[in-house]
């Protein structure tokens, strides 16, 4: 079944996302790790595993608790596996105050494979989308007029494919890493997964 951004209309209703927007959150899927090397590929002390997201939720205020007052950028995340298109996928839930991975760190994760994300900082802006296939930024964007690199006009095109109902990027961006992934996420999936959580330290 082809995506659309109607598939994606949940998130204006979900119990889980609009406190993904509060935290400022990246969502990576990344093809051909598993979660726990995923996690040790960005350098994540190890924190347990979680019943649903709501435990990743409770993860990241303690880090945040911990490093209130301070300028400490570590951050938490989580890491769930996901079926997808060519192999099998790991679904990186990062709570990050807006920082996203960085460049290097979305070029590792994808080297023999692929990373694709989306993320949005906590007041609601820098929505941006990035897709990197073996070590290589295939495109990025924070609006689609601007995307950048060797597949930005494919991407244009599958975004144009997939709308964009009333203008808002989100549920289109949802839709457009399902079609380059296969991987289709639900309210279901994250609200009850069983992540693998991990925190990532400041790099300073």
């Amino acid at each position: 079944m082809t995506s659309t951004a109607h598939d994606y209309a949940w998130i204006a209703d979900s119990d889980w996302f609009p406190d993904c927007l509060d935290a400022g959150y990246s969502l990576t899927l990344v093809r051909g790790r598993p979660p726990r090397e995923a996690l040790d590929l960005l350098g994540a002390v190890p924190q347990g595993f979680a019943d649903g997201v709501d435990d990743l939720f409770d993860c990241a205020e303690e880090l945040r608790a911990w490093v209130r007052g301070g300028r400490d950028a570590s951050f938490t995340v989580g890491a769930l596996p996901v079926p997808g298109d060519g192999g099998g996928w790991t679904l990186l839930l990062a709570l990050d105050r807006s920082a996203g991975l960085d460049a290097a760190q979305l070029a590792a994760l994808s080297r023999g494979g692929d990373a694709v994300q989306h993320d949005s900082a906590a007041d609601g802006s820098v929505d941006r989308f990035r897709h990197y296939r073996d070590g290589e930024r295939r495109v990025s964007f924070a609006h689609p007029d601007a995307a950048d690199g060797p597949d930005a006009a494919a991407t244009r095109a599958l975004l144009a494919e997939v709308d964009r109902p009333g203008g808002d990027l989100r549920p289109a961006v949802f839709a457009l890493a399902e079609r380059l992934t296969g991987v289709r996420i639900t309210e279901e999936l994250v609200r009850d997964g069983a992540f693998a959580l991990g925190v990532v330290p400041d790099a300073d």
